[in-house]
């Protein structure tokens, strides 16, 4: 919000970003998303100790965060399990990296989910992770904008 990005540059980002995306990314063609839940499984793993180290120091290595290779792998997951090779998702941001001076007084937690596009055309592993770790990045000085303005974008 300090940064003083207005809501005319938020809609020119989002448009630049999701202009062309016409349907949302549905795995396995699921679209009746509005249940009760009753029917949603949950499934947690914790990943070993070794792997855990071995993707951030991957991350290093390729001058990312291991943010981003996870965000690489959900796309590709994505990908695939709804036949697509340009995928939109939300991923949530904490809303304070950009807060400027102050910003750690302020009280709440600043929770914001916007949508991330990710391409996964004939692009390498290196260059997929390089380009989400860009489109993650770009998306933090929006991460004030609302997601209703990025969803009517």
């Amino acid at each position: 919000a300090r940064l003083g990005v207005d809501q005319l540059a938020h809609e020119a980002f989002f448009t630049a970003q999701l202009g062309d995306i016409d349907e949302p990314t549905l795995p396995y063609g699921l679209d009746d998303v509005q249940g009760d839940g009753r029917d949603l499984d949950e499934a947690k793993q914790v990943l070993p100790e070794a792997l855990s180290a071995g993707l951030r120091q991957q991350a290093r290595r390729l001058g990312i965060s291991a943010a981003s290779l996870f965000h690489l792998a959900w796309a590709r997951l994505l990908g695939a399990a709804s036949g697509r090779s340009c995928v939109v998702f939300g991923t949530v941001l904490l809303g304070r990296l950009q807060g400027g001076e102050g910003s750690e007084r302020a009280l709440g937690m600043f929770i914001n989910t916007l949508p991330l596009r990710v391409d996964l055309k004939a692009i390498g592993l290196v260059d997929a992770a390089k380009a989400v770790h860009q489109r993650l990045s770009g998306l933090l000085a929006h991460e004030h904008a609302s997601l209703a303005l990025a969803q009517r974008c």
